[in-house]
């Protein structure tokens, strides 16, 4: 008997030895060459499987099996960077009874999870009560170009679910906002130089002020004097922005220090940047649906305006609760930055879907009918394909109580918790889309 399981994961390990960061465009995929590699990848499975392929130049990919009204399953390929201080290899390597590897859990794992449960069922003799349609993005992580271009050339499903969330079921994703701030550089600063993408949180931030500052008991703090200036790296935890406490954020320490040597405006900085909640800068939200607004400073540098001026530059991503507007936001962060100089620079609107909705309550029977649970539907800071689909909800892949090392080092998968999430895919997949 065919184990379907033992062949997911080794597929899955063969995805992840792919390094899908964005990089270079090149002939065969805007985003790069490890995104086409991934993409091909996916194709050639799912063609093996007996499924049509479409790969849309390198965007995303389509894989679909039966006829009738679509149902998507949406994940993506393309993964956040990862640094050189893993414990395992973060192309991919099982140390134990665990998996290790950036895109494990977000999203290679889960997506290939869905296609095998439904490799499965076909090759068992269940029939698909509608067309199944898999959509692989390679552009999630920075911009979702991938269903930009999606919604230009093809028609998205109304229906579906996306992998790359929590379990039970997620009915409700706080607005995603990113945010460009210019404000005046203070004084004394030189540079300043920390995180590279909004939604994670910075884990090194580096800078060189005008002057001599000493003392620093601060072990995660590295401070150097040279030539007049000093010279400061600080050095955090990154999370997944959307649960930014799980982090360090690496600017905090650093205006922390700056701020008890020279005040003023770094005080002030601190004051205004250095809270999750975002109460510093005046954006401490809630409502009912959707709980707490979360505030990240993601990347801090130094960057020309429009005037030539230098400008502190930052990139604050924020998820706010569904019943606030990104405009709104952005008035309050221009009032309490002192700045007419914000703006958007990406954004996914909220999503709400009513728990007694079909599609939620099928996968939530699915769920706790594999687990054993008697749960209920759930909210998210993060944002996944479901809202790009018109009735859509994210589902799985992270178990309640799991640690969460998604866009962290040492991104990794129990391989028990890799069967379980197998399983229940497969029972929620049969028991909505076969018959």
């Amino acid at each position: 008997m065919k184990n379907y399981f033992q062949a997911m994961i080794q597929k899955t390990m063969q995805l992840i030895a792919i390094d899908s960061v964005q990089s270079t465009p090149c002939p065969q995929s805007p985003f790069g060459e490890g995104v086409a590699k991934c993409l091909d990848l996916v194709c050639e499975t799912a063609e093996s499987m007996g499924m049509t392929t479409h790969n849309e130049g390198g965007y995303y990919c389509t894989c679909d099996i039966g006829e009738g009204e679509t149902f998507g399953i949406l994940g993506h390929i393309d993964v956040v960077p990862y640094d050189e201080d893993w414990s395992a290899n973060p192309l991919g390597e099982i140390k134990g009874d665990t998996i290790y590897g950036r895109g494990i859990l977000d999203d290679k794992g889960p997506m290939i999870c869905c296609l095998y449960a439904v490799h499965q069922l076909l090759e068992e003799g269940y029939k698909p009560k509608c067309k199944i349609r898999f959509i692989f993005g390679g552009n999630e992580e920075s911009g979702w170009k991938c269903i930009d271009k999606y919604n230009e050339v093809d028609i998205m499903p109304d229906k579906g679910f996306s992998p790359d969330g929590d379990f039970p079921v997620i009915n409700c994703e706080k607005g995603l906002v990113g945010y460009d701030v210019y404000l005046d550089v203070p004084k004394g600063m030189i540079t300043i130089d920390g995180g590279s993408r909004g939604n994670i949180v910075m884990s090194k931030c580096s800078c060189i002020v005008d002057g001599e500052l000493c003392g620093n008991d601060d072990e995660r703090l590295q401070v150097k004097i040279k030539n007049g200036k000093t010279h400061i790296t600080s050095y955090g935890k990154p999370a997944h922005a959307s649960t930014p406490w799980e982090g360090d954020n690496a600017l905090w320490r650093l205006l922390d220090f700056l701020s008890d040597k020279l005040g003023g405006e770094y005080a002030l900085l601190k004051e205004r940047l250095c809270h999750n909640d975002g109460s510093g800068a005046d954006v401490k939200l809630f409502d009912e649906k959707s709980g707490k607004l979360t505030f990240n400073v993601g990347v801090a540098n130094i960057e020309q305006s429009v005037d030539g001026k230098d400008k502190l530059h930052l990139v604050i991503d924020i998820r706010h609760p569904v019943t606030y507007t990104k405009e709104e936001i952005l008035q309050r962060l221009q009032k309490s930055l002192g700045t007419k100089d914000v703006s958007v620079r990406n954004f996914h609107d909220p999503l709400y879907i009513d728990k007694n909705n079909t599609l939620v309550q099928s996968l939530l029977k699915s769920y706790n009918k594999v687990t054993g649970e008697n749960a209920s539907p759930i909210t998210i800071g993060g944002g996944t394909y479901a809202r790009a689909l018109k009735c859509g909800v994210a589902f799985g892949p992270m178990f309640p109580g799991m640690e969460s090392t998604i866009h962290q080092k040492d991104e990794r998968l129990s391989i028990v918790d890799f069967k379980k999430m197998y399983d229940v895919y497969y029972t929620a997949i049969k028991d909505l889309l076969f018959q």
